[in-house]
């Protein structure tokens, strides 16, 4: 039996914390995953995967990249239903191929935008402050750390890979960083645990 004492850090912060984590440990490769990985992934990790990719595929200066929560939120399903009728498809064809057809099926200018929650942005900047970050609802957080974790790697193939449960503990790190520092940007903060 193993003691609290064995137990890998992120382990125990994850049971200490009441939180269940996935049943896996390796680090996953999402650029070089194929449909039919990603479809065995747990539904807890899928939309993580889906916002680490969506950072990763971002170019351009911190201050430029953008995460749009509700927009990739809604990639999620859309991807596991591609992904059932092409499993052998690259997962990062996937999404450019659904991020495609999603952008033809954008409404107009002029529509009627469907309203945010309050306090949520519907579009987060990498250069938000940490007081920003800090005030975003626990379920947005995550997504925002994942997202800016897949930015950082873009250029570095090698790094390409997203580990959850490392990852998983890195969020209310930075909470805690960023109510410290609040007038740091996210990015500042986030870029040195990479």
């Amino acid at each position: 039996m193993k003691t609290l004492k064995s137990l890998p850090i992120a382990s125990c912060l994850a049971l200490c914390a009441g939180v269940s984590t996935p049943a896996f440990s390796a680090p996953l490769k999402p650029v070089a995953m194929t449909c039919a990985e990603f479809l065995t992934l747990d539904d807890v990790v899928k939309p993580k995967v889906i916002f680490w990719a969506e950072g990763f595929s971002q170019g351009g200066k911190p201050s430029d990249a953008l995460v749009d929560i509700g927009e990739t939120d809604t990639l999620v399903p859309a991807l596991v239903t591609e992904c059932k009728e092409a499993p052998q498809a690259k997962l990062a064809d996937t999404i450019v191929k659904q991020r495609a057809a999603t952008s033809k099926a954008t409404p107009k200018a002029g529509a009627v935008a469907k309203p945010q929650p309050a306090k949520q942005p519907a579009q987060l900047r990498a250069s938000m402050s940490c007081a920003e970050f800090v005030t975003l609802d626990d379920i947005v957080q995550p997504k925002v750390v994942y997202w800016a974790e897949g930015y950082s790697k873009k250029g570095r193939p090698i790094d390409a890979v997203v580990d959850v449960v490392e990852t998983d503990t890195l969020v209310p790190m930075l909470v805690s960083e960023c109510k410290a520092t609040p007038k740091l940007t996210f990015w500042e903060k986030i870029k040195s645990h990479f």
